[in-house]
């Protein structure tokens, strides 16, 4: 849209008849107005002729927040409005079919600010007037606002393939990067925080120095919206950043000024390294289609583009966000440099640190399914399951607070939530799973049960999975191989059931019959713990297999398994913690997934969000006869108020977003997406699971299913940097293990199958 350039004897006149006005002229410069300096005997103003393509009502919703701003902060540095001879804020130009908006303005003294470095506290006073107009303005609407259409609007950024073309192919791919970490982390959660009417372009050619180099006002109102009131401090922040300056001071006393006058959101402040770099890669795009158009560029937005690109490689580098939030006031000191911390890790917690990931994530915040690293970057969390319905669940979290701010004691007294919670629990089971023992962990509920069997069958052998995971107490980790390196596993009462693993282990039999050929190969595990005079206690499975790469079961195994482990006078331990609470989406609990019974169910992890719970539930005879016999149960934690508040608000969750249902049709569209993968890239062998526990196999090639463990490990570091974790599982270290909370969706799956296929184009 170019300005206007109307005769200056015609807006001379125009002038004069409507605001009694004459003087020298001198013209200025504009992007989208015809502007002039009127110095008249009176004073000095400036003269806009605004764009009539715009119309009259945007003009004067500039006069009238102006006149706003008066009101509320008569001190505010801003230019003043002047009414025409009769009072009315505007008058008009009729001009060659066309009518002109014509505003008179006072003129602020002051020299712009230019390209120059200025000392900290000039940064602060220019946050700081920076905060006074957005607050200022929160109180102000017009109509004119919201539905605006701006390019320089940063809320909507969106950029245009023709657009991105126009710049040096180097840089393309960069912006595809900014418009990708826009969607995903700023548009979907900009509607969260507080909007309102902003200036939108307080850059360093909008403001204003004195004499004495202090900052001294704010001009051009041009640039109106309604959005996110964090735009103007991002907006300023970005524009205001000089190729190899101290960035941090910039930033630091930028910031600090601003929310002294306009305290922030956290969540606000997280989104200001995300809105600055789409700020100058607007900056960018814009001025490339303007001079490619024939455009006219002012020299202000000329002398910002210029340096745009540098300033957003520095941003890349800097990773600035721990100084925004600091100066933001979230913590309670700077952030440590992720390098720091890492030594200081080690020097406190010990020399082997088992961290994710060949560079190490330093997370700040979780929020759903996005974690937010110490540089401002969201992840897409595909990994952990323990925060089940997402992280910092608003939900779970005041269920606790409210719970801990009442009472928070153990099962020793008579309480309602333990009781309300073992009945929620029990009405998600088989009729015969009739008592619930509360603990403090998965570990601790599959030690006990482990000890409650040995009671009750008199042996104390068990059956575990190879490469099973099932705990850290002494009793658990000899059921966990996985915790170990090959061949240092040593466990003389147990015996590892070999994986139904039908990708590498097809079994030549009839269809429907693999489940049990599978299960009769526990045969000799059993004969064995039975020659060594333990007998077979138990048999516990993950009913995910999550340990073993989440193999696609055959039907009839697990059911197999505990009718075995039943006719040799043991019992069936269902450990649910990974597989549990929907996550296999046909059914709540995994055990039913198979269409067993067990004897023990043992929960841990999801149970709570985060929050430490666990419960082993059983037959009432079983409790019995381990209490008859050893004396009372009893753990402090387990079953506190806190802990069984947070089991159920998380049931309360899963009911309310119905993410039983969500976990089996993510999962089934995650696996899709993923299976239509492999035709393009023979390194995915196969792609199984159930609901939202999803394994990707990865193989040297489809045709001979050799492990690729190297290219794995190589795999999950590349998605990582796409903003994307996942972990890895089975005893051969090549398995993708997808595994988010249930809060995923289908957005996030397409994002997954995306991030994959771009990996592994880059591998091969």
């Amino acid at each position: 849209m170019l300005p206007p350039s109307l005769p200056i004897g015609l807006v001379r006149q125009a002038v004069q008849d409507n605001f009694g006005l004459e003087g020298e002229w001198t013209r200025l410069d504009g992007e989208r107005d015809q502007n002039f300096r009127l110095h008249a005997r009176t004073g000095s103003f400036v003269v806009k002729l605004c764009n009539p393509f715009e119309g009259p009502g945007l003009a004067a919703a500039q006069l009238m927040a102006l006149e706003h701003i008066a009101a509320v902060d008569a001190a505010l540095p801003v230019p003043r409005v002047v009414r025409t001879v009769l009072g009315a804020p505007l008058a008009l130009l009729p001009h060659g079919g066309l009518i002109y908006p014509l505003m008179l303005l006072s003129w602020l003294p002051g020299e712009v600010m230019g390209d120059r470095d200025m000392p900290a506290q000039h940064y602060h006073a220019l946050g700081g007037l920076v905060g006074r107009l957005t607050r200022s303005l929160r109180g102000f609407a017009h109509a004119a606002f919201p539905d605006r259409q701006l390019p320089w609007n940063t809320a909507a950024f969106l950029p245009a393939a023709e657009d991105v073309a126009r710049l040096p192919p180097g840089i393309r791919g960069r912006i595809a990067d900014i418009q990708s970490d826009f969607d995903a982390a700023v548009r979907p959660r900009l509607p969260e925080f507080p909007s309102q009417v902003i200036h939108g372009d307080v850059h360093p050619y909008n403001t204003l120095l004195d004499s004495s180099g202090s900052i001294c006002g704010i001009i051009d109102f041009g640039d109106m919206v309604h959005g996110p009131r964090i735009l103007d401090l991002a907006n300023t922040l970005a524009d205001c950043l000089l190729p190899a300056q101290d960035w941090a001071k910039v930033i630091r006393h930028v910031v600090s000024g601003y929310v002294k006058e306009t305290p922030l959101e956290e969540g606000e402040v997280d989104l200001v390294l995300h809105l600055m770099r789409a700020r100058l890669a607007l900056t960018a795009l814009i001025t490339a289609r303007r001079r490619s158009e024939g455009a006219a560029v002012t020299p202000q937005i000329g002398a910002l583009d210029a340096a745009s690109l540098d300033i957003l490689k520095m941003l890349d580098d800097a990773r600035p966000a721990s100084e925004i939030r600091f100066a933001a006031n979230f913590g309670a000191q700077r952030s440590t440099p992720s390098s720091l911390l890492m030594d200081r890790r080690l020097a406190a917690m010990g020399p082997k640190p088992l961290l994710f990931y060949d560079e190490p994530l330093h997370f700040v915040k979780g929020d759903g399914v996005w974690l937010t690293a110490l540089d401002g970057r969201r992840y897409l969390d595909c990994y952990n399951n323990v925060p089940h319905v997402g992280h910092a669940n608003t939900h779970v979290a005041e269920a606790v607070a409210r719970q801990m701010r009442v009472l928070n004691t153990n099962t020793r007294y008579l309480t309602d939530e333990s009781v309300a919670y073992a009945e929620r629990l029990k009405a998600t089971l088989h009729p015969s799973l009739d008592t619930v023992i509360f603990v403090n962990s998965g570990s601790e509920a599959n030690d006990v049960a482990w000890r409650m069997a040995n009671v009750f069958t008199g042996k104390r052998g068990a059956l575990c999975m190879d490469f099973a995971y099932h705990g850290v107490t002494m009793a658990t980790d000899m059921l966990s191989p996985s915790n170990y390196p090959p061949g240092k596993w040593q466990a003389p009462f147990v015996r590892e059931m070999e994986a139904p693993d039908v990708y590498r282990t097809p079994l030549a039999c009839a269809d429907g019959e693999e489940g049990e050929a599978f299960a009769d190969m526990v045969g000799a595990q059993i004969a064995s713990l039975d020659e060594a005079g333990h007998g077979a206690s138990i048999a516990i499975i993950d009913s995910a297999f999550m340990t073993n790469g989440i193999p696609d079961v055959p039907k009839g195994y697990v059911q197999g398994i505990a009718r075995r482990v039943r006719k040799a006078g043991g019992l069936f331990i269902a450990d649910e913690v990974q597989s549990g609470f929907g996550r296999m989406g046909t059914h709540m609990w995994g055990h039913q997934h198979h269409g067993v019974v067990p004897d023990f169910v043992t929960i841990g992890k999801p149970a709570g969000n985060g929050y430490p719970l666990g419960a082993i539930i059983t037959r009432a005879e079983i409790l019995e006869r381990f209490v008859g016999e050893t004396g009372p149960f009893f753990s402090t934690f387990g079953g506190g108020n806190a802990a069984c508040a947070a089991g159920i608000a998380v049931l309360d969750v899963m009911e309310q977003e119905n993410l039983l249902a969500n976990s089996l049709s993510t999962g089934m569209l995650l696996r899709e997406g993923l299976r239509g993968l492999m035709a393009k890239h023979p390194l995915i062998g196969d792609v199984r699971g159930s609901g939202l526990a999803t394994g990707v196999e990865l193989v040297k090639h489809s045709s001979t299913r050799e492990p690729a463990a190297g290219e794995t490990r190589r795999v999950i570091n590349l998605i990582k940097s796409c903003g994307i974790l996942v972990g890895s599982d089975g005893k051969l270290g090549n398995v993708l293990k997808i595994r988010p909370p249930l809060v995923f969706g289908p957005e996030h799956a397409r994002m997954v199958v995306g991030a994959l296929d771009n990996v592994l184009t880059q591998l091969s």
